[in-house]
């Protein structure tokens, strides 16, 4: 089982949060309020499909807060969150080889320009 470190996505450092009943979470802080807190985690399920796949599921919430008062919203609101969260199934048995050949292709997916298209511009392929 590897420790848990802090991580980094886009520039923002996830502190270790630890772990409780099988999911580790990572927090990042820097919103300043507690409902703009980001927040990652990680949940391993050794006992699917009968122990024969190891399961894995990460999820990756972003809120975004309202940084001042306004009519509609008082500073530190939650004005929207986005969310992501990502499925793995890994048979047991699969080789390394398998395995780093897979994790490279869920990296180039989420690299692509239909993932980009998707996410950023809101715009599906078709």
């Amino acid at each position: 089982m590897a420790a848990q470190a802090n991580i980094t996505l886009n520039t923002k450092v996830y502190a270790s949060g630890g772990s409780n009943d099988g999911t580790a979470t990572w927090v990042d802080r820097s919103a300043g309020v507690g409902g703009g807190f980001s927040i990652v985690t990680e949940k391993f399920d050794p006992t699917a499909k009968g122990g024969l796949v190891q399961r894995m599921l990460f999820t990756l919430n972003l809120p975004v807060v309202s940084a001042t008062d306004t009519a509609c919203a008082c500073a530190g609101d939650v004005l929207r969150t986005s969310s992501a969260q990502l499925s793995i199934w890994v048979p047991q048995n699969s080789t390394l080889a398998e395995r780093t050949d897979f994790y490279l292709r869920i990296k180039d997916l989420v690299a692509s320009t239909p993932f980009l298209n998707g996410v950023e511009n809101l715009d599906p392929t078709y």
